[in-house]
């Protein structure tokens, strides 16, 4: 049986939301730690994607930080 991943990008993405990492570099660890393989984790690259997770990285830390004060 097959079990059901997010597309690569779609998953940074999703994790870049939680708020637990603070950039496209940890959310690449953390998905090669989870079985994405270093061709997936390497469709991370580039000014614009990294600029994006960067962002939503740095916008999900702050409202867990506005939540916890």
């Amino acid at each position: 049986m097959t079990q059901f991943r997010l597309h690569p990008v779609e998953q940074a993405f999703a994790l870049a939301k939680t708020g637990q990492y603070r950039s496209r570099s940890e959310i690449a660890r953390a998905m090669e730690k989870s079985g994405y393989t270093m061709a997936d984790v390497n469709q991370l690259e580039g000014t614009s994607l990294t600029r994006q997770l960067n962002g939503l990285c740095r916008a999900a830390q702050a409202d867990m930080a506005k939540t916890a004060a």
